[in-house]
């Protein structure tokens, strides 16, 4: 069992290193979001460690291979625009997104808009899920170890609220329930 553990692990870091190493040299990364913060892996564990919500927006298989532990899976092509439709989330609750590393825009996006969205206590976690699972910091990497990371303190009640939220919201579009309109966000170009 940990020698299959360990072989997943490495298996991962491969992949991993040949991703980056596939990446040309003069890709741009977005260093930071206007209204919300940067941070980095040791300051993002301390969020954790207190109990911020952490929302991975890679698709569903990036998921499944693995994630943050106690993450709340909202895919930015998919699911993250519910995040604006549900109203009775506390907006001041800090929330750290993330997607695979520096060179995914995704998490850049999501944090833009739910910064656009009034959500005032926003990370920009701009590493992500590759350098947190090299610094071997808490991660499920597949669906078995859910059950186990359900138990631990990391879920905090807007965690919970949350979860519940969203699975009110499909129930009410599943039934073809009206639900909000996404506000239109304008950018400002210089």
């Amino acid at each position: 069992m940990l020698r299959e553990f360990m072989l997943r692990k490495v298996a991962i870091m491969l992949t991993i290193l040949l991703t980056f190493s596939a990446l040309p040299a003069h890709s741009e990364q977005i260093e930071s979001i206007q209204g919300a913060n940067t941070v980095d892996a040791f300051q993002a564990l301390k969020l954790f460690e207190h109990g911020a919500t952490f929302i991975d927006v890679r698709d569903e298989q990036q998921f499944q291979l693995g994630h943050i532990r106690s993450a709340v899976h909202l895919d930015l092509k998919r699911d993250f625009n519910d995040l604006y439709l549900i109203e009775t989330l506390d907006r001041n609750i800090p929330i750290v997104i993330y997607c695979n590393s520096a060179h995914c825009y995704r998490s850049a996006v999501a944090t833009f808009l739910a910064v656009a969205w009034g959500y005032e206590n926003v990370y920009y976690f701009k590493d992500g899920y590759f350098t947190w699972l090299a610094l071997d910091l808490p991660v499920v990497m597949d669906t078995s170890q859910d059950a186990i990371a359900s138990f631990e303190e990391a879920d905090s009640h807007w965690r919970l609220s949350m979860e519940n939220a969203l699975a009110e919201l499909q129930v009410a579009k599943a039934n073809g329930l009206e639900v909000p309109e996404l506000p239109t966000v304008h950018t400002v170009t210089q």
